[in-house]
């Protein structure tokens, strides 16, 4: 059996990457044959099917700003609209190895929905798995102002275009827009034999967005929780895991600690603050409120030292103001039998059992998360008991076997 997966990343860039690799080695000691398929870039993993990957949208490198050149223009066109080197390389490829299906994670913007036409005119079965609202979202969060924003879910992009979502530019929502009007035309997605969604939440909004419940299934993402031993101690610290970004309401939980500013207990966030506008006003919030005590950035961690770093967290903290679509964190907090504190928003509540994996709290509320936090202060053990209980619902749940038996059931049907 041979599956194409393709993503326009074929490096770890976040956790959409990391399911990608996980699922393709998961794959291949199962016996099958994995094939991937992306966009050129010099940061990708060594593979022998390099060849195939499709020409990048720019001349540098396609996450860092680029100049102005008409190639360039055309490029980013070509890319974000319908991509036909990406589609004729990919019937290329088809042909050269005759998979069995093509299991598509992202292609938005880069490999574009045009690799879905592609697969479908070489005849071959076309698995979708949706980790963000692209087909809806001219900026894929449901976002507008760091408020949720579902204007444009039915169709009509009229409020994106007066708001300039995609990066403030005119322009720049014109060109998304018009991508999203062709796909609607075209009904490229109709092409798409099965979707799966991380969560029911955004099983939900695939339906209301026009896809038929009978194309989508819920299938969780998986953590490997064998290569993880858990441990239930902690140090006095509570762990912000993942990149720093608005929509991941980084700033809530470090607001949240000045509201617990005479505990012992301090927040760590993995990464670096950046010169953006967003990480100098975190910055300079942490300044104003002399936090540099209780709040540490532990640096891009991997290997042996973020594991540790997960392994003694009291918690994970996770206080996002977008829908989050099951989010690695969570997942690696559990491996680690560690409870997460989490916004009571999208698909949260679906996977923190209130009380019993975790807590929830109104988004945006600072108070309320650090009422939830002081929890733990007050009582010690409580890390335990809902530890223990997050290393469960993840074997039970969120086990490699039971999300590749099901996946490849969608491939193989």
């Amino acid at each position: 059996m041979k599956i194409i997966v393709a993503n326009y990343r074929f490096f770890i860039a976040g956790g959409p990457e990391r399911y990608m690799f996980n699922f393709m080695t998961a794959a291949q000691n199962r016996g099958i044959e994995i094939i991937p398929f992306s966009v050129q870039n010099a940061r990708n993993v060594e593979t022998k099917y390099c060849t195939y990957f499709a020409k990048p949208r720019a001349d540098a490198l396609m996450y860092s700003d680029t100049k102005r050149s008409l190639a360039n223009l055309c490029g980013m066109f070509r890319a974000v609209v319908w991509n036909r080197d990406a589609s004729t390389r990919l019937r290329r490829l088809i042909r050269d190895t005759k998979p069995d299906a093509v299991y598509i994670l992202h292609e938005v913007n880069h490999l574009s929905p045009s690799i879905i036409r592609a697969a479908k005119k070489e005849g071959v079965r076309v698995v979708h798995r949706i980790s963000d609202f692209f087909m809806f979202c001219a900026r894929y969060d449901f976002l507008y102002e760091n408020n949720i924003c579902e204007a444009c879910i039915h169709g009509n992009y009229e409020m994106a275009v007066r708001r300039r979502c995609v990066k403030g530019s005119r322009a720049a929502t014109w060109l998304r827009i018009l991508a999203m009007k062709l796909y609607q035309w075209n009904g490229v997605f109709k092409d798409v034999d099965i979707f799966v969604t991380p969560t029911a939440f955004t099983r939900r909004k695939l339906i209301e967005g026009g896809v038929p419940a009978s194309k989508i299934v819920h299938i969780p993402t998986f953590v490997d929780c064998e290569r993880v031993t858990p441990c239930y101690t902690q140090d006095k610290y509570f762990l912000f895991l993942g990149r720093v970004a608005e929509q991941k309401g980084t700033i809530y939980a470090i607001q949240a600690m000045n509201h617990l500013r005479d505990s012992e207990y301090i927040l760590k966030i993995t990464g670096v603050l950046s010169d953006t506008k967003e990480d100098l006003e975190l910055k300079r919030y942490i300044e104003t409120h002399h936090l540099e005590n209780k709040i540490v950035f532990t640096g891009f961690l991997k290997g042996d030292a973020l594991e540790h770093l997960i392994s003694q967290a009291v918690c994970v903290v996770c206080p996002a103001i977008w829908y989050e679509n099951m989010p690695n964190a969570v997942l690696e907090a559990y491996a680690h039998g560690k409870a997460v504190v989490a916004s009571r928003i999208g698909s949260m509540d679906e996977i923190v059992e209130e009380g019993e994996t975790g807590f929830l709290f109104t988004p945006k509320d600072s108070y309320e998360l650090a009422e939830q936090l002081k929890r733990f202060i007050d009582d010690k053990n409580l890390s335990r008991y809902l530890g223990e209980n997050a290393r469960k619902k993840c074997e039970t749940e969120y086990g490699e076997a039971i999300h590749m038996e099901r996946v490849l059931t969608c491939l193989f049907y």
